[in-house]
């Protein structure tokens, strides 16, 4: 039993040293950024909600060494227009994106993409190929599309490392479901 303990405590050192390392470099990609606010005016999501302000978040990334715990990097549409009027060349949509992977490890991920990923693996897409597309197709005389397999979504899910992430984030709300 001690040992197991050790064990997990080495993991869980691992793990914090992974995240430490994954901020710096969050950081130093950010670094460049002077908060001219050219990404949030450019933001088709925070003209709808203002609480997604990108500036916020690499404001956080750059002064703390932290991600914001807001949560709203999750409302980003990763549509790019960040990324392309950025003066300084800054990928605030990719920061916004490893954010997400950052607070998705942490089991932080909103109950509707744990049910998206759910739904994925179980149907092997998000949503079904329409009659009305499918009929489309037959008269523009294009083949029908390939039924989604799950299994292969499964596999692609274990071999990434999303499985655990998606069981992580699903212990998560149960947690919370008990509180």
């Amino acid at each position: 039993m001690l040992v197991k303990g050790r064990s997990q405590k080495r993991s869980d050192d691992m793990a914090d040293d992974i995240q430490k390392s994954k901020l710096d470099a969050l950081k130093k990609t950010a670094r460049p950024c002077f908060q001219c606010g050219i990404c949030t005016s450019s933001c088709p999501v925070f003209r709808v909600a203002p609480e997604l302000n990108p500036r916020v978040s690499v404001d956080s990334i750059i002064t703390k060494g932290e991600v914001p715990r807001e949560g709203n990097e999750w409302l980003c549409a990763y549509c790019l227009m960040c990324d392309q009027r950025c003066p300084m060349g800054v990928s605030l949509a990719e920061i916004l994106m490893e954010i997400k992977n950052i607070s998705a490890r942490e089991g932080k991920a909103p109950p509707d993409v744990i049910e998206s990923a759910e739904s994925l693996m179980a149907d092997g897409c998000l949503s079904p190929i329409s009659s009305r597309s499918d009929k489309k197709r037959t008269e523009l005389g294009l083949p029908d599309l390939p039924k989604a397999d799950p299994a292969d979504v499964q596999k692609l899910f274990k071999a990434t490392g999303a499985f655990e992430v998606l069981e992580i984030n699903k212990a998560a709300q149960q947690e919370e479901a008990a509180e």
